[in-house]
């Protein structure tokens, strides 16, 4: 895979706002943040019920800009199993988990594909050994870190699955369990939707 620098990123995303409604495109970019970084969602820590929620989210978005589920079992999701311990140098013990990383295909027949990705779980209420926070539990909203990214890579789903440019598939995942030490994404590259040798290369919106 090859790396993809920010200036490139740039240059793609000012093509694709030329020409377009850019205040409706505007508002759904805050109205996907608003929601994933709202209290709602109490942080999105991986294998809850704030992080399933997210996860339903990704879902309806990736369905609304036509992309196509490419998930395990023909669904938009792919499962991965952990364990949540509280000293991450511990070889036994830990709570098990469940996280889930959301996956949309845009199927142009290409030879090669690009991927989208971005880490839509956050810390939750503040995770022993990860948030800096010293007080009570309290929500960790994670606007930046990282709703912001996932709305970015929910922009560019719906204008790649309507443009004429058809030269490379997109495949769109939004990775889980990024925070807890990148399960979702290493569970994704051991157990890849698609052939990896035809990914071109990624694009990681964090």
């Amino acid at each position: 895979m090859k790396s993809f620098s920010l200036t490139s990123f740039l240059v793609i995303l000012s093509i694709f706002c030329f020409g377009q409604d850019q205040s409706n495109d505007l508002q759904q970019i805050q109205v996907d943040v608003v929601y994933l970084s709202s209290n709602l969602l109490q942080g999105r820590e991986t294998g809850t019920k704030g992080e399933e929620m997210a996860a339903a989210y990704l879902i309806s978005r990736f369905q609304e800009n036509g992309l196509k589920k490419i998930g395990e079992k023909d669904s938009w999701r792919q499962p991965f199993e952990f364990s949540v311990k509280d000293n991450p140098h511990a070889t036994t013990g830990g709570e098990s988990r469940t996280g889930h990383n959301v996956i949309g295909y845009v199927d142009n027949g290409a030879a090669h594909t690009i991927v989208i990705g971005a880490h839509y779980d956050h810390l939750g209420l503040g995770m022993p050994m990860a948030s800096l926070h010293t007080g009570d539990p309290a929500i960790h909203n994670g606007a930046d870190d990282n709703a912001s990214g996932v709305s970015a890579m929910l922009y560019l789903s719906e204008k790649l699955a309507k443009s004429a440019a058809k030269k490379y598939n997109y495949l769109f995942i939004g990775f889980s369990g990024e925070e807890m030490g990148l399960y979702g994404s290493k569970f994704f590259t051991e157990n890849p939707a698609i052939d990896l040798s035809s990914i071109n290369y990624m694009l990681n919106m964090d």
